[in-house]
């Protein structure tokens, strides 16, 4: 006998089966007529709305991630790794180099093996084993010149920048933008100076509205990247600059997530 019981904490429910004998009496003994369940004590990150908040604990503060998109955004173009909850930091981080020799191939950028190494290690420990190895849609060898892979040939990773068309960016908008990425729920397409899709991009550091980087390489050079400027709207700047940086990551859907959120509203991990 299965039984599903809503409880939300450690407690053992047991279940006693009571059949009737061939005279419509009940049997209160019986062998193998007792049955157990444990609750799973929490709620799968998946079942979130997007624009949820979840908080992770980065190097000791906890850091508030919007839930930006639930499944792949696109399964012609990402790899089935990249199915889960899409998690990207509220606000920015600190500031940082695209790539300190000005050059805008992500593959070996300063950005990205920084996120992949000591920016990932400053995850407490369950966190870091519950972030998804990806791969996630790039351009191959930077900006001029430089060819997109998608799917499985995709930059494998776990914590990476968001693409300019991952945003609501694309070619409509500037041609010099690279196909890396399909839109993501959270975002709006668009690029005009009073939309809604702007104002879903802003992000602050230490209060302030701040230009920060994406994952996309300007395509017309080598040594340009784009970025989102403070007002939301797109702008490419050179690589060796510091700017604001949004780690994002992707969790499977069935991680558990404490049932009561936090007092700002925000979910933390069970």
């Amino acid at each position: 006998m299965e039984i599903t019981i809503p409880w939300t904490n450690d407690i053992i429910c047991y279940a006693r089966q009571f059949p009737r004998n061939p005279k419509g009496q009940y049997q209160t003994e019986r062998d193998g007529a007792v049955a157990s369940a444990t609750p799973k004590g929490g709620i799968e990150i998946g079942t979130l709305p997007v624009g949820s908040k979840v908080k992770l604990t980065v190097n000791g503060v906890g850091w508030d991630f919007l839930v930006v998109h639930q499944g792949n955004p696109d399964a012609a173009m990402y790899d089935a790794s990249c199915d889960g909850t899409w998690l990207l930091m509220k606000d920015i981080y600190e500031s940082r180099q695209w790539h300190s020799s000005n050059t805008n191939v992500l593959e070996n950028s300063t950005i990205q093996s920084y996120l992949n190494g000591t920016f990932l290690d400053l995850f407490d420990a369950d966190i870091k084993a519950a972030i998804k190895q990806v791969k996630i849609p790039y351009r191959k060898n930077g900006g001029s010149g430089g060819t997109a892979l998608i799917g499985a040939n995709g930059l494998s990773c776990k914590i990476f920048l968001l693409s300019g068309y991952e945003v609501g960016f694309n070619q409509s908008i500037n041609s010099y933008f690279p196909i890396d990425g399909a839109k993501l729920d959270y975002f709006q397409l668009g690029n005009s100076s009073e939309s809604t899709a702007r104002s879903l991009r802003i992000a602050y550091l230490n209060g302030t509205a701040t230009y920060w980087w994406l994952r996309s390489p300007y395509t017309n050079n080598t040594g340009s990247a784009w970025g989102v400027y403070s007002d939301g709207g797109c702008s490419s700047s050179s690589c060796s600059f510091s700017y604001g940086v949004r780690p994002a990551l992707i969790l499977n859907s069935n991680t558990l997530l404490l049932v009561e959120p936090n007092a700002d509203g925000s979910y933390s991990l069970l």
